[in-house]
């Protein structure tokens, strides 16, 4: 098996697991928090299709838990990044194409800051993942704050929530 169908079978199989709990509202929040914060770390896919399962959950607290849980991995992230930030620069040295992208995402970071993040986090089916690597890492000069960069993962996931519900409200179709 590799790598690619082996990802594939494991989001199959995530998703199987949250069509399994959609009937329980507790269990469903539990497993999509869960989701959420992984989605962030290491999974490179679009959390929003957690908004479509359990229509006995509140969509608010759909939107809700998808937003926290993006501010627990973001968190994970923002750690897991700084201990990143020698490797990547050790890399760049090495090759001279590699150093140009480090050096591009050095400056978009400390360009736009936390309205950059935010702005990104907030686009529906973007992965989260990469941005908040990018942010985390190449947070060399401390512009972003652990705390802040939490607080703006979190609007972001409920921004990205809402666009979605209120998008599929406007195509009529109903996420609850």
């Amino acid at each position: 098996m590799d790598l690619i169908s082996g990802i594939t079978s494991f989001i199959d199989g995530l998703i199987d697991f949250l069509e399994g709990t959609a009937s329980d509202p507790l269990i469903f929040s539990i497993i999509f928090f869960i989701y959420a914060v992984l989605a962030a770390i290491i999974l490179p896919i679009p959390v929003e299709i957690g908004l479509f399962f359990s229509p006995a959950t509140p969509v608010l607290v759909k939107i809700f838990i998808m937003g926290l849980g993006k501010m627990v991995g973001s968190i994970l992230v923002f750690h897991i990044g700084l201990t990143l930030g020698d490797k990547i620069k050790a890399w760049s040295s090495r090759w001279r194409f590699f150093n140009w992208i480090v050096v591009k995402c050095e400056w978009l970071v400390s360009k736009f800051h936390y309205l950059g993040l935010y702005i990104i986090l907030s686009i529906p089916i973007m992965t989260d993942t990469v941005p908040l690597y990018l942010f985390s890492v190449f947070n060399e000069k401390g512009v972003l704050e652990r705390k802040w960069f939490a607080v703006v993962s979190f609007l972001g996931g409920v921004t990205r929530g809402a666009i979605v519900f209120a998008v599929f409200y406007l195509l009529g179709i109903k996420l609850i």
